[in-house]
């Protein structure tokens, strides 16, 4: 296929930044799946001239560090590109004071503003001196309160419509002035005609022909879409797009969200579709993109199945078949084997889900998801274990990767179900087994816990600054801490100094509801670690 660009987007906004020795590896390893372009996703991590408090503390990359990676991507034949936020998704920089005036509502900027302005124009200005691309992403997606805040005290009530075509002509207009030609996430174009959602079910060329008038000729539309697989859907929504403007661009998304493991099954499933859908369409600007929500604790290095898969689907058109051979001609290791690194994902089947993580943090007492819990479930962990400690022995440099991901299985083989087992017992007065629980469960899942954290640590410092880090210390530090309070409790309760455990006597409710016999559940560690105020 004439491809014009195929890109990797990195998200280094979510704690982890790539070392730019660790993101130098990763692009050879994409570069050889047939990526030409690395987008480098920083809300807030990277340094602005004039703004000492943007990205201070977050391990932001320095402006020789931008421009040391640009350079070693031109001696790659690779495309560097920014990819930041021009109006939402800027959380971290409303901690100071400097930037809370500028603060509309939630995570968003107030538009119409010169201070806003002026913080977008150090932007642009700092990012010139760092890379030679002309191309920038300049985010606007998920803005859903814009105008609803400070602007509409200041502004009175417009519809969003009108108050983000303003700030995107002011924000194309500084682009502009430093060589740059704009890519915008395409949702709040979509949004505030149906009822929120991005995604159309059909298309209403007259409704379309009023969002028209709005879109910029100057700007190329990214259509992101990571969750459906029918290329049905994904056509819809593409001519939808190009309905709007003959610049149009995907994104789709390698399975990486939430948690410690990758799901490169379920991100193949759904973006098998959408690589057809773009060859279909003529679509050549296509990225693959790694969130990292809530924290990154995946490493981007798991993801390399799913990312060879949509290369050379989107490319050639290759079946499954033809991936395997060449997954293992590239990297030297089975793309079954690297596919293990699914696993702490994979209960019961399931390919969508985030059960490593919500499993993790889930309270033993008080478990929010112990409903989607069987007594039991705790033991396929034990199993992929082994799975992933006999793979890491075949995966050459990636080893690392699968003993991390085993030493995770260790804990979740007694942490999963350690809730459901514990209520078990103690509503049917089973005494001995509530012993066996906190004398030989708790201690041992206590060491396989300190074996974890000091392997993901290695992990993290292996492939990241330290910056960020901090919020794993607190979370797992936090998890053994109450490990040894729950236990306590339940020694206390044996010991007969307290009558009862009245968490354990709580009804058990599910979480989800039409989800109840499934792990395909979404967790992240403020949802799963308690029902009380963080």
């Amino acid at each position: 296929m004439n491809c014009k660009r195929l890109g990797v987007m990195i998200d280094c906004s979510r704690n982890a930044v790539m070392k730019p020795e660790t993101l130098k590896r990763f692009m050879g390893y994409i570069k050889k799946a047939g990526y030409n372009a690395v987008y480098l996703y920083m809300e807030d991590t990277y340094e602005v001239d004039g703004e000492p408090y943007f990205g201070h503390l977050r391990g932001r990359y320095t402006q020789s560090e931008l421009r040391e990676i640009n350079d070693f991507c031109v001696t790659e034949g690779v495309e560097a590109i920014p990819c930041i936020q021009t109006l939402a998704h800027l959380n971290q920089i409303f901690k100071w004071n400097e930037y809370k005036p500028i603060n509309d509502c939630s995570d968003i900027l107030l538009t119409n503003d010169a201070r806003t302005e002026k913080l977008i124009e150090n932007m642009f200005s700092s990012l010139r001196k760092c890379f030679d691309t002309h191309s920038i992403n300049i985010g606007m997606d998920e803005a859903h309160l814009v105008g609803r805040g400070k602007y509409l005290d200041k502004n009175g009530y417009e519809t969003k419509f009108e108050v983000i075509s303003k700030h995107l002509k002011k924000v194309i207009a500084i682009a502009e002035k430093y060589g740059f030609k704009p890519t915008m996430w395409s949702d709040m174009f979509f949004r505030p005609i149906n009822n929120d959602w991005y995604y159309l079910d059909k298309i209403d060329k007259k409704v379309l022909a009023d969002v028209k008038k709005y879109v910029p000729e100057e700007v190329t539309l990214c259509y992101w879409d990571y969750h459906h697989n029918t290329i049905k859907h994904y056509d819809t929504q593409i001519k939808a797009h190009k309905f709007l403007t003959d610049k149009v661009a995907f994104a789709g998304g390698c399975c990486s969200w939430l948690g410690f493991a990758p799901m490169n099954k379920g991100a193949i499933l759904r973006m098998k579709a959408a690589m057809d859908s773009c060859r279909k369409n003529d679509i050549n600007d296509v990225i693959l993109t790694i969130w990292g929500d809530n924290g990154k604790e995946g490493s981007s290095f798991a993801m390399l199945p799913s990312l060879y898969f949509c290369a050379q689907r989107y490319l050639y058109g290759a079946t499954l078949a033809d991936v395997k051979k060449g997954f293992k001609q590239v990297y030297g290791v089975n793309f079954e084997t690297f596919l293990k690194l699914d696993l702490p994902n994979s209960v019961r089947g399931n390919v969508w889900g985030y059960p490593c993580k919500w499993g993790l943090y889930n309270d033993p007492l008080s478990g929010i998801y112990d409903y989607h819990i069987a007594t039991g479930d705790g033991k396929i962990y034990e199993k992929h274990a082994r799975s992933l400690a006999i793979s890491a022995k075949n995966a050459n440099e990636f080893s690392y990767l699968f003993n991390h991901l085993s030493r995770l299985c260790k804990v979740m083989s007694l942490k999963f179900d350690l809730g459901v087992r514990t209520r078990e017992a103690y509503l049917a007065g089973d005494k001995e087994t509530l012993k066996k629980i906190v004398d030989k469960d708790y201690p041992l899942l206590l060491k396989r816990l300190n074996d974890f954290y000091n392997g993901f640590l290695d992990l993290w410092e292996y492939e990241n600054k330290p910056n960020g880090f901090d919020v794993q210390d607190i979370r797992l530090g936090g998890l053994e801490k109450r490990l040894k309070h729950c236990r306590k409790t339940i020694k206390d309760y044996l010991a007969g100094k307290t009558d009862s455990i009245s968490e354990l006597e709580a009804p058990v409710l599910p979480y989800e509801k039409g989800k109840e016999k499934t792990a395909d559940l979404i967790g992240p560690y403020d949802w799963a670690v308690t029902p009380n105020v963080l």
